[in-house]
């Protein structure tokens, strides 16, 4: 089984001497739920920081086998967080071990994703009814982490590369929307394009990240990558202040409170990308840039 050096970097990088163990034995534990699962294993998709890799039941049906690195703290929130949707706006969780970072998933197919469209419009058409499929209220009973945890990352010291202006400010905009103490929802809370896929039953969500909060945070993610997100050379404010009327117009959520949530999205995602990989984005520093700068 060969594996591209950029994951096996990343997997040593979040989970050390662990990390190094699990991905020697890889094909056994592969193997294992195989036989378990009464699932066939296909070469695995583009990998990031997890093993995922489509595979067929024994009764010919298309599934996805997901395994977590050692000490993915994310990863229960996200099956959690799957059967929370229940298959609505998401795909359904097969089955599970969360304590073994294994889990077995409904394959979306054709698998077409949202990126793909070049339409605008239909786009955020798509992404918000997801949206209004994913999100239903939930109480902050300790089952997933909230929009507070994630606002903790701001009592930490500044790093270097970032801008003092810009840390201050995401953290000023995060501070005053969490005390509107709006009804929070089990937010998606990574929404972009590329974790909307086309299925047999309509577009849906994967790789929820799990996240209680108020429902104009989820449209951050959606909007915070510009400049991954959008061909090169595009009039990149137009574009983004053209979704934000759209999906204020669709969602009835306030533009400048959309506009708040991306560019805090934009900032944190600087930081977290620091703090995971120990080097400084310039992409994610552009797009912030872009964030900053839009008026409505």
């Amino acid at each position: 089984m060969k594996l591209n050096d950029e994951f096996k970097r990343k997997i040593v990088l979040l989970a050390g001497e662990a990390g190094k163990e699990w991905l020697e034995e890889l094909p056994e534990i592969i193997t294992t739920y195989g036989r378990k699962w009464s699932i066939f294993v296909d070469d695995p998709f583009d990998l990031s920081y997890n093993y995922v890799a489509p595979a067929v039941t024994s009764t010919g049906m298309g599934v996805v086998l997901k395994l977590a690195y050692p000490g993915n703290k994310e990863f229960a929130a996200e099956i959690e967080a799957l059967k929370f949707f229940d298959g609505k706006g998401a795909v359904r969780v097969l089955e599970a071990e969360v304590a073994n970072g294994a889990v077995l998933l409904e394959r979306a197919e054709p698998g077409e994703q949202l990126s793909s469209i070049d339409d605008d419009a239909r786009m955020v058409a798509i992404v918000t009814g997801v949206i209004k499929k994913l999100h239903k209220p939930i109480k902050a009973d300790g089952r997933f982490p909230t929009l507070l945890d994630w606002a903790k990352i701001f009592d930490r010291p500044k790093p270097e590369p970032v801008s003092k202006s810009w840390f201050d400010k995401a953290e000023g905009i995060m501070t005053e929307f969490l005390q509107d103490k709006k009804e929070p929802v089990l937010l998606h809370g990574d929404l972009h394009n590329d974790n909307v896929l086309q299925s047999q039953r309509g577009w849906l969500a994967i790789d929820p990240k799990g996240i209680v909060g108020e429902q104009t945070a989820e449209l951050a993610a959606f909007l915070r990558n510009p400049y991954y997100d959008l061909p090169k050379g595009s009039n990149y404010k137009k574009i983004e202040a053209e979704r934000i009327n759209l999906f204020a117009e669709e969602l009835g959520y306030e533009r400048e409170r959309i506009l708040g949530w991306a560019f805090v999205g934009a900032v944190l995602s600087m930081l977290w990308f620091l703090e995971d990989e120990g080097v400084f984005s310039q992409l994610y520093l552009r797009n912030a840039g872009l964030l900053n700068e839009i008026t409505l």
